[in-house]
């Protein structure tokens, strides 16, 4: 597999806004549409506001870099911060903009990437990012491009994908990467039964000739779309320190998507497990919140 381009990043996450397909059917009452997703959000992350820590923005400077389809960006500007909302997809500041309009909110709006900010060095007080450097070709330099646009004294709050996490080595090493070793090797005729049972796993055969490796496994578990998806990468403590090697006093706060969160009347098996599970991830889970000062 060749590397993938700002480009390819760009049209798929145009294709994709993160956490539109789950509201497509509201999609013509816009009031509905946004208000759905903003109660499902705050269903599965239940310690959003707090991890992340939005209140800390009034009055302050504050990029949210990859604002997708604005929910934090929401959070921010009713925080009181003097907000710059930016995503490399035209789609998600589109969404954003006809969020904030709904909502009788502000915010200045930016389409740009995030290896290359258009802003001048120490610019901001708070940057903001959730679930976006990773999936940039070039993850360091959008790092090193945030510690440039940031003020000394200046905070960053970025979510990276958890390498030292329990759903990362479960749910996709071992079983997504067993799965697709299954689909991707087996001889044609297994692989054509399995596809007619699982249409959806279509997205997670190999072009013709590519061998399967765990980085397209990784690609293919940490978002919607499998193999279309061009990239993801995983970070632990240590990595992550690297990465924003030009930070100090880092803290780290891990979650994930609260079990049985959706399910109304909640199974069985979310009450019980529920509580267990949701403790795990305040350790293991798949979301790594950074925390950083410049």
């Amino acid at each position: 597999m060749t590397t993938p381009t700002l480009d390819d990043v760009q049209d798929y996450w145009n294709r994709h806004p993160a956490g539109a397909a789950e509201v497509e059917h509201l999609r013509a009452d816009r009031i509905a549409y946004f208000d759905e997703r903003d109660r499902q959000t705050s269903l599965l992350y239940p310690h959003l506001n707090a991890d992340y820590e939005f209140s800390r923005t009034k009055d302050r400077r504050t990029l949210e870099l990859g604002c997708g389809m604005g929910y934090n960006a929401q959070c921010l500007a009713q925080a009181g911060a003097n907000l710059v909302a930016m995503d490399l997809a035209e789609n998600a500041v589109r969404l954003t903009k006809e969020r904030f309009a709904l909502r009788g909110l502000k915010a200045d709006y930016l389409v740009a990437d995030a290896e290359n900010l258009p802003f001048r060095s120490e610019a901001f007080d708070e940057v903001f990012s959730s679930g976006v450097i990773h999936h940039s070709p070039d993850t360091k330099a959008a790092a090193q491009q945030i510690e440039r646009i940031l003020k000394p004294g200046g905070n960053i709050s970025v979510m990276l994908y958890h390498k030292n996490s329990i759903w990362y080595w479960w749910d996709i090493v071992f079983k997504l990467g067993l799965m697709m070793a299954v689909l991707n090797y087996s001889p044609a005729f297994v692989r054509n039964v399995l596809l007619k049972r699982m249409p959806h796993w279509k997205d997670l055969v190999m072009p013709a000739g590519q061998r399967l490796t765990l980085t397209d496994v990784v690609r293919s578990g940490t978002d919607f779309g499998g193999l279309q998806n061009p990239i993801s990468r995983v970070y632990t403590h240590q990595s992550s320190r690297e990465l924003f090697s030009g930070l100090r006093d880092f803290r780290f706060i891990s979650n994930f998507n609260a079990t049985g969160a959706l399910e109304d009347p909640k199974s069985l098996k979310s009450r019980l497990i529920g509580p267990i599970v949701n403790r795990l991830n305040r350790r293991f889970g798949f979301f790594l919140i950074i925390k950083a000062k410049k």
